[in-house]
């Protein structure tokens, strides 16, 4: 069966945002940060800097809670644990127990676990589990995501601010040690401002499919589709910013720049990371030889509100972010479908 493969990146411009704190000391809470190598211009060689990053987990626990959310808007199966957005995923025994599953003992049952859970919950099913059982039971998630940070071309503009705050209770004074004789609790909170880029993948050809055990779809044609279908529309909401901690009183100044995605159909095609305003066109260039190489089929599609990025026109433009997931939606599961019914 030849891979239906989606693949996305995007630019975003997102000011004074708290969406990945990686931890506190006293009453400073700091905002994730990490080491990024890239080239400089003027120095002429390669250097690291820190900067403000938000974790492919923190991205991968949203795409999984938005994606228990469409998969139940759309009638289909969703475990107890994924719907209340606690993405254990059979990850402890208890779990088992409690919805009295069988343990894994031997390869045969192991195997059985493994379908059944597929055919339980299309989060587990697109993102993988990992059943601590006698004989481990692992998934590996069909959705592929890293880390969000500053674009090479705008990395000088990515800071990181502490904001001072102050708690203030007047009855409370010197009841407790929150709030001593002045009655008000000080505390900062680290926020970040810059250009950042995040790339995601998706294989839906794996949806609905055991391989760990033995090679087989274990869900109907028609769920497969339908499971295939709200893991598309589930991307759109990491694109417009629904993401990450603190968004009840640090929700961020966010807006999409511009982004780029493709379906290909044979092997599996990446677009390029938006860390120049060129990505779109190097996508372009690469998904031709790319094409010519493998033998595959790749459809590229793109939407900017990005001043100075240019759409090449054998590229699918779209107006708004909304139209470009619906292409993105539509070409995937034509895809899908053509390969399904060959398989």
């Amino acid at each position: 069966m030849r891979r239906v493969w989606v693949s996305l990146s995007w630019r975003a411009l997102a000011n004074v945002e708290a969406l990945n704190m990686a931890e506190s000391v006293g009453n400073y809470v700091r905002h994730r940060r990490a080491p990024l190598a890239f080239y400089d211009e003027v120095a002429g060689h390669y250097v690291v800097k820190y900067v403000p990053v938000v974790s492919g987990e923190s991205l991968a626990h949203a795409y999984q809670v938005w994606l228990a959310e469409e998969a139940s808007n759309a009638g289909l199966k969703v475990c107890n644990m994924c719907t209340k957005g606690e993405l254990v995923k059979h990850g402890a025994r208890v779990v088992l127990q409690e919805e009295k599953l069988p343990e894994a003992k031997s390869a045969d049952t192991a195997a059985q676990l493994e379908e059944l859970l597929i055919q339980r919950c299309v989060v587990e099913d697109v993102c993988g589990f990992l059943v601590p059982t006698d004989v481990p039971v692992k998934r590996t998630s069909l959705f592929y995501i890293g880390y969000m940070v500053p674009a090479y071309d705008s990395i000088k503009a990515a800071v990181m601010d502490p904001q001072f705050h102050v708690r203030h209770a007047p009855s409370l004074i010197g009841k407790g040690e929150e709030f001593p004789e002045t009655g008000q609790a000080l505390y900062y909170i680290e926020l970040a401002s810059a250009v950042y880029t995040a790339s995601a993948s998706l294989d839906l050809t794996g949806i609905g499919r055991a391989f760990t055990f033995r090679v087989a779809d274990v869900v109907a044609r028609d769920e497969k589709l339908k499971r295939a279908k709200v893991a598309v529309k589930s991307l759109y909401h990491l694109l417009v910013g629904m993401f990450g901690a603190k968004r009840t009183r640090f929700l961020p100044d966010y807006r999409l720049l511009s982004a780029v995605a493709a379906v290909s159909v044979g092997a599996p095609f990446n677009v390029n990371p938006g860390h120049s305003k060129d990505y779109v066109k190097e996508t372009l260039t690469r998904a031709k030889r790319f094409a010519e190489l493998t033998g595959s089929s790749v459809r590229v599609f793109a939407y900017s509100s990005e001043s100075g990025l240019e759409i090449p026109s054998e590229v699918e433009a779209a107006p708004t972010p909304e139209e470009l997931v619906k292409l993105l939606h539509d070409s995937a599961l034509k895809a899908l479908e053509g390969v399904a019914g060959q398989g």
